[in-house]
């Protein structure tokens, strides 16, 4: 696995370092745009997610890599977990350059006045950072959950077939499926989940207890759904013809 692993990131190294850059920029950009440095690493931690998902499956069809690789010593488990190692990695290299660019901004803004007033709105204060780790680990949630769906597609169709169908089933799985689910159940309307309890429960997630419990979980979730998208990936890629 390893092996295939830092094969895998030889290919995309100039990618991402390309994207490091790109996603630095942006990330400067989103925060002055919005005044704010909470959302530019949640941002940038699900667009790498996705966009390491969608990369990686398009560089098996590149030149017939990934007909090519099943010709060197890698087993196709190893070829899968290293495809999940890349995402996840992808997915950390943007949470890294979010975090870079509002970690440059809060400096410079306590040595220069930015222009518009931004050294006073993204004065670092407890309140900004919780914030900005809350919405962080929600977005490697859901970067991870929707990579997690969308990369078993790429193993069992392949690029081109899979971006034809990916669409629509990320909405049905990611979206319809939980409202359909809470609906059907009727979960919030028959009192399941008692308003005074829920509303305990968003007073907690306020707290740096409650964010760090909230972290956590988040990246348990991550892990856990990134886990068991690679069994399901690797049962289809054995099944592949190529």
């Amino acid at each position: 696995m390893k092996r295939a692993y830092l094969m895998e990131m030889t290919i995309f190294r100039d990618y991402v370092r390309q994207l490091m850059a790109l996603g630095f920029f942006v990330a400067i950009f989103v925060c002055a745009g919005m005044g704010t440095i909470v959302a530019a690493p949640a941002i940038l931690t699900m667009m790498f997610f996705l966009m390491g998902t969608m990369v990686a499956a398009t560089y098996d069809e590149q030149s017939n890599w990934g007909l090519f690789r099943l010709t060197m010593p890698l087993s196709r488990r190893d070829i899968v977990l290293a495809r999940y190692g890349v995402i996840a990695t992808l997915g950390l290299v943007g949470l890294a350059a979010g975090s870079l660019a509002c970690a440059v901004l809060v400096g410079l803004s306590g040595v220069v006045e930015l222009p518009f007033g931004l050294s006073g709105a993204i004065a670092l204060d407890q309140e900004m950072l919780l914030s900005s780790i809350f919405a962080t680990s929600f977005c490697l949630a859901m970067g991870a959950l929707i990579a997690a769906v969308e990369t078993p597609i790429f193993f069992t169709f392949g690029h081109t077939k899979a971006t034809q169908w990916l669409p629509m089933i990320t909405v049905l799985l990611v979206f319809v499926a939980p409202m359909l689910i809470v609906n059907g159940t009727g979960i919030l309307d028959s009192g399941a989940l008692p308003m005074e309890a829920f509303t305990q429960l968003l007073g907690f997630l306020e707290t740096p207890a409650g964010v760090a419990a909230f972290c956590g979980v988040a990246v348990v979730f991550a892990a856990a759904v990134l886990g068991i998208s690679s069994a399901v990936s690797l049962k289809l890629y054995e099944r592949r013809e190529l």
